[in-house]
């Protein structure tokens, strides 16, 4: 990857990144923790397309979700025991499933770039795959 890739993914994580995590904490009433596999994000010669992407691939999507979910104290409570970490990585799994959920931990494996304008579809994932988990 090159300097403008590495300086798009430093830039969001200084400048975007903390502002979702806040959003999460906010939104779940606990801290949220949220790793993302940063040297894996991004693609060469789509970093002028970064930040978009990183929101509408990875955040929205399951702010989106969160939402939803979080509609009272119930189920507040169901995601504060069962909700604990959001693992993002742009390493593709072998089985193409990008979402998974183990260990009071959502994965979600994708590559970055293409499809992003799947919202709706990532969100209604998103919610089965939590309602089930939780």
């Amino acid at each position: 990857m090159g300097l403008a890739e590495r300086r798009a993914i430093a830039q969001y994580q200084q400048n975007v990144f903390p502002g979702w995590q806040k959003k999460f904490n906010d939104l779940l009433g606990y801290p949220l923790e949220i790793e993302v596999d940063w040297p894996t994000m991004g693609e060469e010669g789509l970093a002028h397309l970064f930040e978009w992407g990183m929101n509408v691939i990875y955040f929205e999507p399951l702010m989106l979700a969160l939402q939803d979910i979080a509609v009272d104290d119930f189920s507040k409570q169901a995601l504060r025991d069962g909700f604990k970490k959001y693992f993002v990585s742009g390493v593709e799994p072998e089985n193409r499933v990008f979402f998974s959920f183990s260990d009071k931990t959502l994965f979600y494996r994708l590559k970055f770039g293409g499809n992003e304008n799947d919202i709706p579809d990532r969100k209604a994932r998103l919610v089965q795959l939590l309602e089930k988990n939780l």
